[in-house]
């Protein structure tokens, strides 16, 4: 006889259940009930009548019925209403510069109970080690941490150099864990579209489990082949139609609002109540001053009902069950009895103030997860070490060498997007025949000292100094952008010094620079620290011109060869659309 109930990601024991429907039976004493309150129907849309009972990490019952159950604690929500705790359905951990811990200190206290994490950013750098410390991390959590399996690392084999390598067999091992919940973005598409073995072999392995998908501005066949592999989502829609047909043909819609991809606005209009169980939010990329500033999931929420007037049940909906629903965690997404006890306590509905946030039961205390971070963070057991192997380099190894009368291909930034244009240039004996061009580069840093990729950069707003970071998608070598190799190489070898990091340079002189020694990509300050390090750190990016909103998140993604149209690896120059290398020097009958 089964002595436990397993969910596909949950289990609970005999004991547990028994003691569980003892309470919904009414028959025991519940550890928490919450009165005075009113939950949201997400099904049916609405609001239901509490109370809320709970006994250890479920809900035991809900409704009338249980006005007077006995409970070790009484909880008065002061008419508060209760949604599902809120679930990001992609993304990577890393580019938020907090380690984990920190990041469930920043987020949870704003409602944010689940996330479903790629760690492919910190896997590009050091391999299964990275992967390993954050399933450390998502076992300690309060927050519900689940990781997909990376599947690209590299993001595109052959096109840039990265620090390690990530091999189905490691990835076998880690794929029954009980806080593994599928395979990461699979983001090499023309692959999958043509079938390649070793890619299809990934998708067999993991059929059983949620296949991430990542493919931007993909239609027609290729889109139907995509989709015919098995893959079930996608995170990259940038177009109202182009998330209409991903739709259409069976694929489920994360829209994303991260700090550089915005793509809300594009797709909320989507959102209606027969589609909602198959759309969800992420974030995919949001760094600290924004949530901060203006939040994380909640802040998407908000905006889906104040700006775009999305009822508030689907709002909800898809801010919770959806993405409980796709994932395959049946236990959470629901406030209904037997499902785990994430429950956000909101005092405004529609302006997603959160008053009070329960996860597995408990209610968390915000100032206690501070306080408890270090000692936390220390249990992980961190992967600390110098991760940069790159010898500083000089003004001279930067190849800037451009002829008058010769045509270039420039990358061409569009605002908010992670997707870029492709355009030319033309040299002239006084520079270029466009006054919004600056230089880039990307330098290899896991030890091979290859001459920098260099190339031409338009639309960033750049009008002196100089920009270089050591988060750079998804190789995570060092992007720089200046006006002159001087401050390019100045920029690049403070980064170095720091063991990784962002760093800013204006009139020959570093104006700020944030150090990020967990492998080049994350700090061990509080959320609190790195907001006012990122402030600084525009603050500075400000004075050297109009730059976006988030100038380092919006470079980091310059060299992500899976996204197009023209990025620069460290290999070169990379037409995302072709998926091959170019030229820097283009035919004039070409522009």
């Amino acid at each position: 006889m089964n002595t436990f109930i397993s969910y596909k990601f949950h289990y609970i024991s005999r004991q547990e259940q028994q003691e569980l429907l003892a309470v919904s039976r009414g028959e025991a004493v519940a550890d928490y009930i919450i009165d005075n309150v009113l939950l949201l129907d997400l099904i049916n849309g609405g609001e239901m009548a509490g109370p809320i009972v709970i006994k250890g990490q479920h809900i035991a019952g809900i409704g009338p019925e249980y006005i007077d159950a006995p409970a070790l604690h009484r909880v008065d929500a002061h008419g508060a209403t209760a949604v599902p705790g809120f679930i990001d359905s992609h993304l990577h951990i890393e580019s938020s510069m907090m380690t984990p811990v920190t990041f469930e200190t920043a987020t949870l206290p704003r409602g944010l109970t689940t996330v479903i994490c790629d760690p492919h950013e910190i896997v590009n750098v050091m391999g299964e080690t990275g992967f390993a410390w954050f399933v450390r991390c998502a076992e300690q959590a309060k927050q519900n941490q689940y990781l997909q399996v990376s599947s690209c690392v590299p993001a595109l084999s052959g096109c840039d150099v990265n620090g390690a390598s990530f091999t189905l067999e490691q990835m076998l091992a880690w794929r029954d864990h009980p806080q593994v919940t599928g395979l990461a973005e699979v983001m090499d598409y023309p692959g999958v579209i043509a079938g390649q073995n070793a890619l299809l072999d990934k998708l067999d392995a993991f059929r059983h489990l949620t296949l991430d998908g990542h493919c931007p501005g993909l239609s027609g066949k290729a889109l139907n082949a995509y989709i015919a592999a098995g893959i079930e989502n996608c995170h990259e829609s940038y177009r109202l139609e182009e998330g209409r047909r991903k739709l259409q043909l069976g694929m489920a819609l994360l829209i994303r609002e991260g700090s550089a991809a915005r793509n809300l606005n594009a797709l909320a209009p989507l959102i209606n109540e027969m589609n909602s169980p198959q759309c969800m939010l992420c974030t995919d990329d949001r760094n600290p001053w924004e949530i901060a500033h203006e939040g994380h999931i909640d802040a998407l929420i908000r905006r889906l009902i104040l700006q775009h007037n999305v009822p508030l049940h689907v709002a909800y909906r898809v801010a919770s069950w959806s993405a409980a629903q796709h994932f395959g965690l049946h236990h959470l997404g629901l406030l209904a009895p037997g499902k785990q006890a994430d429950i956000v306590l909101l005092s405004d509905a529609r302006h997603v103030t959160v008053q009070q946030v329960f996860v597995k039961g408990e209610p968390i205390n915000a100032d206690a997860l501070k306080a408890e971070e270090p000692a936390r963070l220390a249990r992980t057991t961190p992967p600390y070490g110098n991760t940069i192997a790159r010898q500083p380099v000089s003004a001279a190894d930067f190849p800037l060498h451009f002829t008058p009368g010769k045509r270039y291909r420039v990358i061409d930034v569009i605002p908010n997007e992670l997707i870029t244009h492709a355009s030319t240039s033309l040299c002239t004996p006084d520079g270029f025949d466009r006054d919004d061009i600056c230089y880039i580069a990307v330098l290899e840093r896991y030890g091979c000292q290859l001459p920098p990729a260099c190339g031409l950069l338009g639309g960033f707003g750049l009008r002196e100094g100089a920009l270089a970071a050591t988060v750079s998608h998804d190789s995570h070598n060092i992007v720089v952008i200046g006006h002159s190799a001087e401050e390019m190489a100045l920029a690049v070898n403070q980064a170095i010094a720091d063991g990784g990091g962002l760093c800013v340079v204006r009139r020959g002189h570093v104006q700020s620079h944030l150090a990020l020694p967990i492998a080049g990509l994350m700090s061990t300050d509080t959320a609190e620290s790195l907001a006012e390090q990122i402030d600084a750190l525009k603050a500075a990016g400000r004075e050297c011109g109009s730059l976006p909103d988030e100038p380092f998140i919006q470079m980091a993604f310059l060299s992500l060869p899976v996204i197009p149209a023209l990025k620069l690896t460290s290999q070169g120059l990379f037409d995302g659309e072709k998926f091959a290398f170019t030229s820097l020097e283009t035919d004039s009958l070409q522009a």
